[in-house]
């Protein structure tokens, strides 16, 4: 008796210590509910993060390229740079000699290219075709990057539109597009430095970081802020306030 008792405990504490093929099932249910909640979530800032990283690579191989220009041809306001609507020439050419070129693709080129013809959407969704880059100079670079030079455009002496990723989508300003510029007192800057995302209400608000606008002015905001939060919070971003969303 004591044997056979010993033997139905042994097998009573085993059936307790295992799980049912039903108890399984569920278990692997709530995991995969969890990951397809959390998955695009963690994708889009990881997404995000490279976004950073290639912009700010992208700005510091601009800065340099600009400074070995100046050293060789003087600062850019005695470049003789082209008129608004004429083609912009004179610029390019002077910088793209100290970058890793991949394509020089000159004035009107380059047709497959989105911001070479001017054809590429705004943050709030809109599809931007715009022949104001007609007389633009357009340079592919090794490592994908594309970029559109246009030279006296307003306060800006040279404008350089850049696409980090090429070809590759979304095309679209504030994500993968991003704006350069040298200005009048020839300070080579990222577009949108002090314009706080949430201000739609200026002269500019269309150019404001924010999904409800075109989002010309995100270039500074993620180079020196370090992130996109914009495209989640950005009525709660300000420069002199809050950086980040909240969590």
């Amino acid at each position: 008796m004591k044997t056979i008792q010993l033997k139905t405990t042994n097998r009573v504490l085993h059936d307790k210590l295992g799980f049912t093929l039903a108890e399984v099932l569920i278990t692997l249910g709530i995991i995969g509910i969890v990951a397809a909640m959390t998955m695009p979530s963690l994708i889009q800032k990881h997404q995000e993060k490279v976004t950073v990283a290639k912009l700010k690579k992208v700005y510091s191989v601009l800065s340099q390229a600009l400074l070995q220009a100046c050293n060789e041809y003087g600062t850019p306001d005695s470049w003789e740079l082209a008129k608004l609507g004429e083609p912009s020439v004179n610029a390019a050419p002077k910088i793209k000699q100290f970058l890793k070129v991949a394509d020089d693709c000159g004035v009107n080129d380059c047709e497959n290219y989105s911001i070479s013809v001017g054809h590429f959407y705004t943050l709030n969704g809109k599809l931007y075709d715009s022949e104001n880059y007609n007389n633009a100079y357009n340079l592919k670079l090794t490592d994908g990057t594309e970029l559109s030079f246009r030279e006296n455009i307003k306060d800006q002496i040279i404008c350089i539109l850049t696409d980090i990723n090429g070809q590759q989508g979304p095309n679209t300003i504030g994500k993968d597009i991003f704006n350069f510029a040298v200005y009048n007192n020839n300070k080579f800057e990222a577009d949108g430095i002090g314009v706080d995302p949430s201000d739609t209400s200026s002269s500019y608000s269309y150019k404001a970081c924010n999904p409800k606008q075109e989002g010309w002015n995100c270039a500074a905001w993620v180079i020196y802020n370090e992130n996109m939060d914009y495209l989640r919070c950005a009525d709660e971003l300000s420069w002199n306030g809050k950086h980040k969303c909240s969590d």
